[in-house]
């Protein structure tokens, strides 16, 4: 592009700054190109130069407030104290720019709106304002109404004279966000479109994650027309968002490892998905141990600090990671971790930290680290320490992706998406496949399977399938105790995250990372425990499950004193799945496609790349492309 130059530009800006001030006396209807020029002292030719019309320069309204949500969006989320505040900040800045020049925005909204082609080949502020919410707000009906809101403040206004623009974008801003904390989920509303004729029609069961990942990839095909069938009220699965008093809450905790490595950012640009995240701060990562806190040994600058290992241990778990990173540490030649360092010439203290990271990464009790294959550690921790963003939280939580793969699916036209649909058979006749849910019979040409192995297994009992998928019949799901507090204030904020070694639990500080899930001043605090699974009797797991209740409850009142008076939100979840399938020898992946089983697999518990939500994404990503290879 070629830039102007300094004289040039001075000359354009007085043009502009005199205009839009003729506007703001005048009135745009009452201002002729032939004033504008008698009051700069330049010539038709110059104007004309500059500007092809008038409405060029009524534009140039428009561009100074693009300026201001430029400027809003690229904020830091390291200054952001607050969802809340942040978006309410955006809005009143808009205003006091505006407020004082009520006829010239009368007269930019009457254009703009009789004049569908003002923004033609240049940024709708309108349009850039409601883009850019979204990337803070979870929820794309948030910025929606939000803009809305803040529009429809505006053409009230500038019906009113004595009105003041700041005061009423202010009371309407309270106005919607209490509504916003309050109000229920609204009713569903479903569009029934006119389908096309394809070539395909797929069944897609099961609307987590890897569901919604599958039925997006194959959507982009128009020669594929589908359904996904979710047998809940809302999508997601585990990955499931909702708020509360203000608190944005996750299912599924929303953090990703190894970023710039994931398997996320493969589909994001192949799906165009647009997202923020931010890395949590390793500076501020706890481990405790025999009631001492030292610095987690997460990378160099850590592991030097560290009170965890001794000088020469230090060099030897250097060493290790080296090898890791080169692919030639011999844990990958072992069945097991637990084979491995009964092997290993490595002091405890190392073996123990080992223990404890595939403990931590896995969401598994230590007796079932020792039985996690050393292949899979090896890949997984190959792929990890070769990351520049190991640890980061998708910002807005899983919803800001559900929402636009949601999006993707439904504006095709080509795809129903079914909630509280639960399939209740499937079978075969004439070629297709025949699902039954309770209130209708569908046939489709593919099916997959986007649900834990143990609902598939289930729903296929009886077949002439169920055979086939016996090896998976047994497999045993992660599962761990989720404690979450959304707080009214910040109470503490020691660090991000403590690990208790000693008990096999941690605290994350959510909120310190992703400062969107909490109203302005709060804070989300985030315990999560690793459980055993074996034990004699009921009584005997109720037992266990009170006493890990009282010491993460313990740790809160450790590191977050004063926490128990601050609870806004409070949700504890004794056994919640994080994976479908535990990723330990005695358990068995189920593959995308198995032997003599005409449908595809997908899910958390299925083959693919990575753990939890990237083994879902993997899955989903590798089925839909061995369809639409097909089709």
């Amino acid at each position: 592009m070629k830039l102007m130059r300094s004289a040039t530009r001075r000359k354009r800006e007085l043009v502009i700054e005199t205009a839009l001030q003729l506007f703001i006396d005048k009135g745009y209807e009452n201002v002729s190109v032939d004033d504008i020029i008698q009051s700069t002292g330049t010539s038709k030719g110059t104007f004309y130069h500059y500007f092809s019309s008038k409405e060029d320069l009524l534009r140039e309204a428009g561009g100074r407030q693009l300026e201001t949500v430029r400027q809003w969006a690229e904020t830091p989320p390291s200054r952001v104290q607050s969802l809340e505040g942040h978006v309410n900040r955006l809005f009143l800045d808009l205003a006091s720019a505006i407020g004082p020049n009520r006829k010239l925005i009368r007269s930019f909204v009457t254009l703009s709106l009789q004049d569908n082609t003002l923004f033609t080949g240049r940024k709708d502020p309108f349009r850039t304002l409601y883009e850019s919410l979204q990337v803070w707000l979870p929820d794309p009906r948030k910025a929606e109404l939000l803009v809305t809101a803040y529009l429809g403040t505006v053409l009230i206004w500038c019906a009113q004279e004595e009105a003041d623009l700041v005061s009423m974008v202010r009371n309407n801003l309270s106005l919607v966000w209490s509504g916003l904390r309050s109000h229920p989920e609204p009713p569903l509303l479903e569009t029934s479109y006119t389908k096309e004729e394809t070539k395909m029609k797929v069944a897609v069961i099961g609307g987590g994650l890897a569901g919604l990942t599958a039925a997006a990839y194959l959507s982009e095909s128009a020669d594929i027309e589908g359904v996904l069938l979710e047998r809940s009220p809302h999508l997601g699965g585990r990955a499931f968002t909702y708020e509360k008093n203000g608190f944005t809450l996750n299912y599924g905790a929303h953090a990703i490892y190894g970023l710039d490595r994931h398997k996320l950012t493969e589909m994001g640009n192949e799906l165009g998905l647009s997202f923020s995240s931010k890395q949590v701060d390793k500076r501020k990562v706890m481990y405790s141990k025999n009631g001492q806190l030292t610095p987690a040994p997460l990378d160099f600058v850590n592991l030097i600090r560290t009170d965890l290992l001794s000088t020469m241990q230090k060099v030897r778990f250097v060493g290790e990671i080296t090898a890791i990173i080169a692919q030639i540490h011999q844990l990958k030649n072992y069945e097991t971790l637990g084979d491995y360092i009964a092997h290993s010439q490595a002091d405890e203290d190392v073996k123990e930290l080992w223990e404890h990271l595939v403990c931590s990464n896995f969401f598994i009790s230590p007796e079932d680290a020792r039985k996690v294959p050393g292949p899979v550690i090896s890949e997984y921790y190959h792929n990890l320490f070769l990351s520049q963003r190991p640890v980061n939280y998708v910002l807005g939580s899983w919803a800001v992706i559900t929402n636009q793969l949601r999006g993707k699916i439904e504006t095709t036209g080509r795809w129903e998406i079914g909630l509280q649909e639960a399939v209740e058979e499937v079978r075969y006749a004439d070629r297709k496949f025949i699902l039954r849910t309770k209130h209708r019979e569908l046939e489709f040409d593919k099916v997959i399977f986007a649900m834990p192995v143990q609902q598939v297994i289930k729903l296929l009992r009886g077949t002439a399938w169920e055979p086939f998928l016996a090896p998976y019949e047994n497999n045993t799901p992660t599962e761990v105790m989720v404690y979450d507090v959304g707080l009214k204030e910040v109470v503490a904020r020691p660090f991000n995250y403590i690990s208790d070694m000693d008990n096999k639990m941690f605290i994350s500080d959510v909120s310190a990372t992703d400062h969107t899930l909490v109203p302005e001043g709060g804070q989300l605090l985030q315990g999560i425990a690793y459980l055993s699974d074996t034990f004699d009797s009921e009584e005997e797991r109720k037992a266990y499950l009170d006493r890990k209740t009282e010491q993460m409850e313990g740790l809160f009142d450790r590191y977050y004193p004063g926490w128990r008076d601050a609870i806004s939100v409070k949700r504890v979840s004794k056994k919640a799945m994080v994976a479908s399938v535990k990723n330990i020898s005695r358990n068995e992946l189920l593959p995308t496609r198995v032997e003599n089983v005409p449908f595809y697999f997908c899910g958390d518990g299925c083959t693919g790349k990575g753990e939890l939500a990237e083994r879902a994404f993997s899955s989903a990503r590798t089925v839909a492309k061995l369809i639409l290879d097909k089709k």
